[in-house]
């Protein structure tokens, strides 16, 4: 070190200018450039929550239960969506089930997962009315929660029965079962 006396104090400026420039060969995120317009052509997701397990897309025919909300995306129209409010949506992938804009945004979700979906006309309901509720053209944003896929046959069974309630299945059954002994009572 050198003693005080000999340490020289100048006087110094700096100056530091940063200019903002934008990578154009990185891609804007898909859901947050999505635009309500009729050029807007692709479905555009965005995960919420990443599940665990299973994936949808892993096999062909796949059968899911899906619960979803549903809502219009800058619309002029007020629609009361809460028609599209699905607690448990059971489909096999590839069937024509599901509006094929949320069947290829749940694409690769796992279960448990919650992802974002943004659907343009084109993969939703075109431009015509949807019962009255969804006006042509409409931009939709489904928030999607994939519940269940089933692996094997007795978990399809399951879901399928589930769907349709245990109670309206043991109803049915009942009364079949009394169709079947019916003609043997009485005689």
């Amino acid at each position: 070190f050198a003693p005080a006396s000999s340490v020289h104090r100048y006087p110094t400026k700096i100056q530091s200018s940063l200019e903002v420039v934008e990578d154009e060969s990185v891609e804007a995120d898909p859901y947050d450039a999505y635009e309500t317009s009729f050029k807007q052509k692709k479905v555009a997701t965005r995960d919420v929550k990443v599940g665990s397990g299973y994936t949808v897309g892993d096999s062909e025919g796949q059968l899911l239960k899906l619960k979803y909300t549903a809502k219009l995306m800058d619309s002029k129209f007020t629609a009361d969506l809460k028609a599209f409010n699905v607690d448990g949506m059971v489909f096999k992938t590839g069937q024509q089930r599901c509006l094929p804009g949320l069947e290829e945004g749940i694409q690769g979700m796992k279960i448990g997962g919650v992802r974002k979906v943004r659907v343009p006309p084109n993969k939703g309901y075109g431009d015509q009315w949807y019962r009255g509720i969804v006006p042509p053209s409409s931009h939709l944003e489904f928030e999607a929660e994939l519940v269940d896929i089933a692996q094997n046959p007795a978990e399809e069974f399951n879901l399928k029965l589930e769907d349709f309630g245990y109670d309206r299945a043991a109803g049915t059954f009942l009364c079949l079962a009394y169709l079947a002994v019916s003609p043997f009572i009485g005689n």
